[in-house]
């Protein structure tokens, strides 16, 4: 399988932009989510998540593919995020991790 996300990417990034694009398959979005459970379940997977939507969000204006995702994509977006939102004062450490809360929050 070729992964899209080489380079510098929070970790649980592939396995949620895999997992954001089963989506509209819900068998299948149930599969992935069940083989990488063990990484989208985690704090760091749930960054990796975010960051994913933070991509194909702002796409779905453009790209008709993303369109048909992105409910879907919000829906899961404010899943991931719930941690964050009950305690809002957590320290992140990566600078990455803290630029995706941000976009997420002025989304």
């Amino acid at each position: 399988m070729g992964w899209e996300g080489w380079g510098i990417a929070p970790s649980g990034y592939d396995a949620a932009n895999l997992y954001l694009h089963s989506l509209p398959v819900p068998d299948l979005a149930e599969r992935v989510r069940k083989e990488f459970s063990h990484i989208l379940d985690t704090s760091t997977g749930r960054v990796g998540e975010l960051t994913a939507c933070t991509e194909i969000l702002p796409a779905a204006s453009r790209v008709p593919f993303y369109a048909d995702l992105a409910d879907a994509v919000r829906g899961r977006r404010e899943t991931a995020a719930k941690p964050w939102r009950r305690r809002p004062n957590v320290c992140v450490s990566s600078r990455s991790a803290r630029s995706t809360w941000h976009s997420i929050r002025a989304q």
